[in-house]
C-alpha cells in the first residue's frame, strides 16, 4: 500500500503546479463567515410558464433567455418576461449566443435560432431544411456550443456542427451522452468508447480518453491557465469524484466534494470568474469550491434557493450565476462583497445589536442571541443561546465575559452561556437599553433602561445591583464617556444629556448628580427628539435628526460638526446607526425626511478632516432599513435589517461596471396593436395616420444585480421642453399626439448611479385630411376658379359667388367643428378608460393613485383643526378606511367552470359591494379577484360593521354562472384606517395603511376564511411596549401596542 501512499503524493504535488487562471480567487478565510450570497428566485407564477427549465444565456443586449420544459423560449429583460414559441410545444434543452448575438435553441426533434421578424417581434427560424432527411430521426438536442469552428449541436444519436451554412453530422456508432466545450475545443463522451473531441471533420480519441468508456463524465472544465490550449482537463464524474487529465495522465484532485458528488448526482459545473467552482447537482443544490478543494458554500433550498435540482448554470456579463432548476430559476449574485444571513441561516428576527467577542460574533435581534458559527458544510450559521428570548439591545465587552442589555434586563454571556446577572435590574421589569463600563472603577456597569440609569458592579465574579441614579428619567438609548470623563446619555425622545459625576460619588449616597439636557425643538422638521451618542476617534459625537455636534466646553453647548457639512449638499438626512471602522471611515445609515432616500454609505474624511459620502458599496441596499451597523477593523462591516444581517467584504472587488443598456422592449397603438416588438436593433420610422396618435412605450434596462433601484427618464421631442424626473415606471403613455415628427428618447439608471446609453425612436404624426398640402392646394385652386368665374360674370355673378363661397366656409366650419366635438367626446372616454376597470365598470387601481392624495390631504387637515385627541372620537367620522375584499377559493371558479364564469362572479361581486357600501364611498377593482373599498368619513367604529355587512351579503348570494348554473362563494376581508397612528398621522402613508389592510386580509384567510380581521387604532401605544423603528408590519405594529386586531366572530 506505500506505493499508492507515495503516487498520491506525486499527484496531489503535480496538482498544486496548476496555478489559478481567474480574475481573483477566493481564499478560505473570506468565506468563514461569510453568508449566503443575495439571491433572486423566480417561480413558475413570476415567468408565467412550466415549472421546468433547462438552459439560460445572454445575448448582446443583455436579455436573459430560458429554455423551458413546456412553453419554449423565456425572455426576460430585468421587467417583464415573454414566452417565444417552438415547434410542436417541444422542451427547449439547450441555448447558446454566438459572437454576432444570435440565439441558437435546441428542442426536441428540432433545433434552429431565434431572429426578429419584420414587426421587431422574436421569433424561432428552424435549421432543420439544413439536415438531410436521413438524420432528421433524433430526439433532443442536449447540448449547444459556439466555437470558432462552428456551432454544434448534440444529441444521443448524432453531433451537428453549423458551419459557414453548411451542416456536417457525426453518426454516433454507441450513444454520445455528454458534450462539453473547453478552450474553444469541442468534447464528447461516447458510451464504451470514452472522452473524444472534434478535431478538424473527424472525431478522434482524446489521449487517456479511453478510460471513461464505462464512466460518465458530468463535468468537463479547464485546469490551470485558461489560454493554454492544450492544458489539462478537470473531470467530473459521480464514482470517482474530480480527475485531472493531462496528456493522458490521470489523478486524483484532493476536494471536500468527491462525496457529495455521489450522494448528489454531479450534473455540471463550471468555473466563475472569480476563480470560484460552481458545481450543480441534481439532489443538493449548487456547491461553490475554491481551487485548493475547499468547499466555500453550500447552496439548497435550506439557504435560500427555489429548488434543489440543478439542470444547467449560466454567469451573466454582471457575474450572477443563474441555475435553471427542476422547478424555477434562481440567480445568485456570487461576485458581490454583499452576503445575507437569514432565518435560513438560523438567524431568526430583526437585527438590533452585534459584537465581537473572543473572536466570535453574537448578533443580538427581536428574538433573542445568537452565536455565528463557520464551516458547516461550507456554510456559516448562526446557533441561538440558550436562555435568552427576548429583544438584545446592546453589548458590553467586560474581557472574560460579554454583557448583553435585553428586553429582560442583564445577561451575561461566559464560556459560550448565557445567564441573568445582576437580578434586581433583571426583575425590576424594566428594559435594558445600553450599557457602558465606568472608566473611573472598571468593575463598574452603567445600564441604560427604558426610564432612567441604573448602575451594578461585579465584586468576586458576582453582580450587584446598585440601584438607580436619582434625578435621571427617559428611555435611554446610548451611553458614552467624553475625554473629561463625564457621561452622556443619548435618549429617544428627550434629547441628550451630559452627567458630570462629583469626584468621590458612590452609588446610592441619594444626591442627583449635575446633568445638563440638549433638546431640539419639538415642532421639528427633522422629527422626533432623538439623540444617539458616541466615542468616535475625533471624540465624543451627538447624532440628533438635524445633524451631528460636538460639545462646547467654553459655552457649555452643542454645536454642529463642520467636519460634516457638506456630507449631503442635495439636502440634509436624518442619521442614525453609526460605526466607526477605522478613522475617518464612519458607516451610517440615513433617511430624508419622507424616507423617499433610505440609504446605507460610509462618510470618509479627506486630508483636511471634512466628510464625503460614498454610498457605492451598499447602493444594491437602497430602500432597505438598517437597525444596527457594526464596522470591524479588517474590512468586514455588517448591517443588521428586518430581512436579516448582511455581511460587507471589502476585500472583495465588486465585478466591473458593464455599459448600461436601455432597450425600447415594445410601441404599440392605443388600441393595444403591436407597432414594433423591441427585438432588432434599430426600431424603425413609423407614419402614423392621424386616427392612431396615441402611443405606449415599454422599456427595460437588463441589470439583474438591482433591478429594483432600476430607474428611467424619458423625452418625447417635439413635444417635451426636458427629461422627465427619474421614476421606476418602465412604460409611458402619450395621447393625442399633434402632427409632425416626434423622436422618442428614454434612459436609464442602475443602482450605481451610471447612466446608460439612450435608446430612441423616430416617428411621425401625419396631420388629418384637410390639414394635408393637396388639400390645402384645393382650398387655391377652388378660390382661384372661384375669383376668374366671378371677374367674367361681373357684380352679378359676383354676388353669386360670394353667396356660394359663404355657404362652403359655413359648411366647412361645421365639418371642422363636428370633428372638433367628437376628437373632445373621444379624450373624454378615453381619459375615462383609463381610471376605469373593463370588466366591471368600476374604478381601477390608477384611479385610486391619482385620487387618494386629496382624501388623504382632507384627513390630515381635519385632524390639524380637531387635534388627534377629538379627531379619533366615534363622532369625529374622519377617518379614511380602506377594506381589501378577496373571493375565497376564486381559482376554483375558473378552474371548474371556465373563465367566463370567474367574470361573471366579478361582476355580481361589484353588485354587491355597490349594495353594501355608501354613495360617498369608491368601490375600485385592486387586482384579479381583489377589491378595495374607500370609505370616506369613518370612524373606529365603521370598519367591523362595514366588513360584517359585505361577508354577510357574499355569502348569502347565489352566483349565477349562465346555463342555470348557481355556486355560493364567500369572501375573506382585510381593513385599516388612515391614519394609522392618530396622534401621529404623518407615521405612515395611505399605501402603507393598504398593506396593512393586506396583512389583514391574509390573516383573515389564514384563520379559515368567510372572515374578516382590521386594525383598530390606539391613541398611544399600550404600556410595556418597546420603540422599535415603525414599518407598515401589521405583526410588529400589534406587538408593540400601537394597533389592536379586530377579527370578526366565527361563522
Amino acid at each position: 500500500m506505500a506505493w499508492m501512499k507515495i503516487a498520491t503524493l506525486l499527484a496531489s504535488l503535480w496538482l498544486c503546479a496548476y496555478p489559478a487562471n481567474a480574475e481573483s480567487t477566493i481564499e478560505s478565510k473570506h468565506a468563514a463567515e461569510a453568508g449566503v450570497p443575495l439571491l433572486q428566485n423566480f417561480s413558475p407564477l413570476d415567468y408565467g410558464a412550466a415549472p421546468q427549465n433547462w438552459a439560460v444565456t445572454q445575448d448582446r443586449r443583455g436579455v436573459i433567455y430560458v429554455g423551458n420544459s413546456d412553453d419554449g423560449v423565456l425572455e426576460y429583460d430585468g421587467t417583464r418576461w415573454r414566452r417565444i414559441p417552438v415547434p410542436n410545444q417541444s422542451s427547449v434543452r439547450s441555448l447558446a449566443v454566438d459572437a454576432n448575438g444570435r440565439v441558437y435553441v435546441g428542442c426536441i426533434g428540432e433545433f434552429g435560432y431565434l431572429e426578429p421578424d419584420v414587426h421587431g417581434r422574436m421569433h424561432y427560424v428552424s435549421l432543420l431544411d439544413r439536415v438531410a432527411p436521413a438524420y432528421r430521426n433524433f430526439a433532443d438536442v442536449w447540448r449547444i456550443f459556439v466555437t470558432d469552428d462552428g456551432v454544434y449541436f448534440g444529441t444521443v444519436a448524432q453531433l451537428f456542427r453549423l458551419r459557414d451554412k453548411h451542416m456536417d453530422v457525426w453518426t454516433a456508432t454507441t450513444p454520445f451522452d455528454y458534450f462539453f466545450k473547453v478552450r474553444d475545443r469541442f468534447y464528447v463522451r461516447a458510451e464504451g468508447r470514452g472522452l473524444m473531441e472534434v478535431v478538424g471533420d473527424q472525431l478522434k480519441m482524446v489521449k487517456g480518453g479511453a478510460r471513461f468508456a464505462h464512466e460518465r463524465i458530468h463535468a468537463l472544465v479547464a485546469w490551470g491557465d485558461e489560454a493554454d490550449h492544450d492544458g489539462p482537463l478537470l473531470v467530473g464524474t459521480r464514482e470517482r469524484g474530480w480527475l485531472v487529465l493531462d496528456k493522458g495522465r490521470l489523478a486524483a484532485w484532493p476536494n471536500e466534494t468527491n462525496k457529495t458528488l455521489r450522494d448528489d448526482q454531479l450534473y455540471d459545473a463550471q468555473w466563475l470568474a472569480n476563480g470560484t467552482l460552481a458545481v450543480g447537482t441534481l439532489q443538493g443544490g449548487v456547491l461553490l469550491v475554491d481551487r485548493m478543494g475547499h468547499l466555500l458554500e453550500r447552496l439548497r433550498r435550506n439557504e435560500g434557493l427555489i429548488n434543489d435540482t440543478v439542470l444547467s448554470m449560466f454567469q451573466d456579463r454582471e457575474h450572477g450565476l443563474w441555475l435553471a432548476l427542476d422547478n424555477g430559476l434562481s440567480r445568485l449574485d456570487v461576485a458581490s462583497p454583499l452576503t445575507l444571513f437569514s432565518r435560513n441561516s438560523g438567524l431568526d428576527g430583526t437585527v438590533l445589536a452585534m459584537q465581537r467577542f473572543r473572536g466570535e460574533l453574537y448578533v443580538g435581534t427581536t428574538k433573542g442571541l445568537f452565536l455565528l458559527h463557520s464551516g458547516v458544510d461550507g456554510n456559516a450559521e448562526f446557533a441561538a443561546l440558550d436562555g435568552v428570548r427576548a429583544q438584545v439591545w446592546s453589548f458590553l465587552d467586560m474581557g472574560d465575559s460579554l454583557l448583553a442589555a435585553t428586553s429582560q434586563g442583564v445577561v451575561e454571556v461566559r464560556n459560550g452561556v448565557a445567564k441573568p446577572c445582576a437580578a434586581q435590574v433583571c426583575t425590576s421589569g424594566d428594559v435594558a437599553f445600553s450599557l457602558l463600563r465606568s472608566v473611573r472603577d472598571p468593575s463598574r456597569v452603567f445600564v441604560g433602561l427604558r426610564n432612567g440609569l441604573a448602575v451594578m458592579r461585579r465584586d468576586s465574579g458576582k453582580w450587584i445591583d446598585e440601584g438607580r441614579i436619582p434625578g435621571i428619567s427617559g428611555d435611554i438609548r446610548s451611553l458614552a464617556h467624553d475625554d473629561h470623563d463625564n457621561l452622556w446619555l443619548g435618549t429617544l425622545s428627550n434629547g441628550a444629556i451630559r452627567v458630570a459625576l462629583p469626584d468621590g460619588w458612590q452609588p446610592g449616597d441619594g444626591v442627583p448628580p449635575h446633568t445638563q439636557s440638549f433638546q431640539q425643538h419639538r415642532d421639528s422638521v427633522a422629527g422626533p427628539n432623538y439623540a444617539f451618542v458616541m466615542s468616535l476617534a475625533a471624540g465624543l459625537r451627538v447624532v440628533t435628526a438635524q445633524g451631528i455636534y460636538l460639545y462646547d466646553e467654553k459655552r457649555a453647548r452643542l454645536q454642529p460638526d463642520t467636519a460634516f457639512a457638506s456630507l449631503f449638499p442635495q439636502g440634509a438626512r436624518r442619521l442614525s446607526r453609526l460605526s466607526e471602522s477605522v478613522p475617518g471611515h464612519i458607516w451610517m445609515y440615513t433617511a430624508d425626511g419622507t424616507k423617499t432616500i433610505r440609504e446605507t454609505g460610509v462618510a470618509v474624511a479627506d486630508a483636511k478632516g471634512h466628510y464625503h459620502w460614498e454610498p457605492q458599496p451598499l447602493r444594491a441596499l437602497s430602500g432597505v432599513e438598517m437597525y444596527t451597523l457594526y464596522a470591524e477593523p479588517d474590512g468586514i462591516t455588517w448591517f443588521g435589517s428586518s430581512d436579516g444581517l448582511y455581511r460587507l467584504d471589502s476585500s472583495i472587488t465588486p465585478p466591473p461596471d458593464k455599459p448600461l443598456p436601455t432597450l425600447l422592449r415594445k410601441i404599440s397603438d392605443g388600441n393595444g396593436h403591436v407597432l414594433w416588438g423591441g427585438a432588432s436593433t434599430t426600431p424603425p420610422t413609423l407614419k402614423l395616420p392621424w386616427g392612431n396618435n396615441s402611443l405606449r412605450f415599454d422599456y427595460a434596462a437588463p441589470n439583474f444585480r438591482a433591478r429594483a433601484a432600476n430607474t428611467f427618464q424619458v423625452q418625447l421631442e417635439g413635444a417635451d421642453a426636458r427629461w422627465s424626473d427619474w421614476s421606476t415606471e418602465t412604460y409611458r403613455d402619450y395621447t393625442n399626439i399633434h402632427e409632425g415628427d416626434y423622436r422618442f428618447r428614454v434612459r436609464s439608471r442602475d443602482f450605481r448611479g451610471n447612466i446608460g446609453a439612450d435608446a430612441e425612436f423616430a416617428f411621425q404624426v401625419l396631420p388629418p385630411w384637410y390639414r394635408t398640402w393637396w388639400a390645402y392646394l384645393g382650398y387655391f385652386v377652388l378660390a382661384y376658379l372661384v375669383a376668374a368665374l366671378g371677374i367674367q360674370l361681373r357684380s352679378a355673378v359676383l354676388q353669386r359667388r360670394n353667396r356660394e363661397l359663404a355657404r362652403l366656409i359655413e359648411q366647412r366650419t361645421e365639418e371642422l367643428s363636428a370633428s372638433n366635438h367628437a376628437l373632445e367626446e373621444a379624450n373624454c372616454a378615453l381619459q375615462r378608460q383609463t381610471i376605469t376597470d373593463a370588466l366591471t365598470g368600476m374604478k381601477n387601481r390608477r384611479y385610486a393613485l391619482e385620487n387618494v392624495g386629496r382624501d388623504v390631504a382632507s384627513v390630515l387637515r381635519l385632524y390639524r383643526e380637531l387635534g388627534p385627541n377629538s379627531a379619533q372620537g366615534p363622532a369625529a367620522n374622519i377617518n379614511l378606511l380602506f377594506l381589501l375584499i378577496d373571493i375565497d377559493h376564486f381559482k376554483d371558479v375558473n378552474d371548474h367552470y371556465g373563465h367566463a364564469a370567474g367574470d361573471r362572479v366579478l361582476a355580481q361581486l361589484r353588485d354587491i359591494t355597490l349594495a353594501a357600501i355608501r354613495e360617498t364611498d369608491t368601490p375600485v377593482r385592486w387586482g384579479g379577484e381583489e377589491f378595495l373599498v374607500i370609505a370616506r368619513r369613518t370612524n373606529s367604529e365603521s370598519g367591523p360593521v362595514i366588513a360584517e355587512h359585505i361577508r354577510r351579503l357574499m355569502a348569502q348570494h347565489e352566483f349565477d354562472l349562465g346555463n342555470g348554473v348557481f355556486i355560493r362563494r364567500t369572501c375573506s376581508i382585510g381593513f385599516a384606517s388612515y391614519p394609522v397612528l392618530p396622534s401621529e398621522p404623518w407615521r405612515f402613508s395611505w399605501e402603507d395603511v393598504v398593506s396593512l389592510a393586506d396583512q389583514c386580509l391574509y390573516a383573515a384567510k389564514h384563520n379559515g376564511r368567510n372572515s374578516w380581521v382590521g386594525v383598530r387604532q390606539l391613541h398611544t401605544p399600550a404600556a410595556g411596549t418597546t420603540d422599535l423603528p415603525l414599518t407598515a408590519n401589521l405583526d410588529a405594529l400589534v406587538a408593540e401596542g400601537y394597533l389592536r386586531l379586530q377579527v370578526s366572530p366565527s361563522n
